[in-house]
């Protein structure tokens, strides 16, 4: 199973490594922040023990060191790019850059962004079954509609994905 994050979580997630990675406590108190942390942290333990895999695209990965990244997110990014390379994903479903304009094309109806578009796009290409964002407007325009892909926030599918990876 691969799960594509949107470049703004991945970023946002990237500021919290040490729990996500590590056992520190989650250091937040907000309850909607506590409870995204903690489903990202979840997918990352179901990665290391499990057939999951979390993508990171080179449009992914130029957009996230576009932004001007601290050095602490640029060790986060490095960590995603190597564990990416380490899967075969992209070898059995390679992202065919015609392939993706032909998505994004048949999806402009949708109204996202061009950079959220590309994103989801990609998604669509390398046939990932989730789409991970903390953008309501994201998830809202594309709730509307019926697509190859699920568009929520990581805590509204955990429950779903930790079950169907353990009952595998």
């Amino acid at each position: 199973m691969l799960i594509y994050l949107d470049s703004n979580l991945v970023q946002y997630c990237a500021d919290y490594e040490d729990f996500l990675f590590g056992n520190v406590k989650v250091p937040v108190r907000e309850r909607k922040l506590y409870r995204e942390l903690n489903a990202m942290k979840r997918l990352i333990d179901l990665d290391q023990i499990t057939n999951l895999h979390i993508a990171a695209s080179p449009q992914l990965l130029n957009e996230l060191l576009d932004g001007k990244p601290t050095l602490k997110q640029r060790e986060v990014y490095t960590m995603l790019t190597e564990a990416w390379k380490d899967t075969v994903w992209e070898e059995v479903f390679p992202i065919g850059y015609d392939e993706v304009k032909k998505i994004e094309i048949s999806f402009r109806y949708l109204g996202l962004t061009p950079k959220d578009l590309r994103h989801l796009s990609e998604a669509i290409a390398l046939k990932a079954s989730y789409f991970f964002t903390n953008d309501g407007c994201i998830i809202r325009k594309c709730k509307k509609h019926k697509l190859p892909i699920r568009v929520s926030k990581p805590s509204e599918c955990i429950e779903e994905i930790s079950q169907g990876l353990i009952l595998k």
